[in-house]
């Protein structure tokens, strides 16, 4: 597994097997909000690219408190196409958010 620091407010994840999927996206969302501080505005995109490959990021289309997941594989999307609001599954953000 790596975790590449991708500019403020944003990490790269290369993930290797199924078993540190959950624990690795777990750590890079501490790991944003702690480099975020107390008063992040946004809230935290998870995109998952393809099979081993994620984006933990704060974004502004997502509101703060919330973590959405975002699974670019879904249905087949063709290349470059983004998912839709209603494609995405909505968690509760850690309470350390503010």
């Amino acid at each position: 597994m790596d975790i590449h620091n991708s500019g403020a407010g944003r990490l790269k994840l290369k993930i290797d097997s199924r078993k540190q999927l959950e624990g690795a996206l777990d750590r890079a969302v501490t790991e944003l909000i702690s480099k975020g501080g107390e008063c992040a505005l946004d809230g935290i995109l998870v995109t998952r690219h393809d099979h081993n490959t994620f984006t933990v990021e704060f974004s502004s289309a997502v509101k703060r408190g919330v973590v959405l997941e975002q699974d670019l594989r879904v249905q087949g999307l063709p290349a470059g196409r983004s998912v839709k609001q209603k494609d995405l599954s909505v968690i509760p953000a850690l309470p350390a958010l503010c």
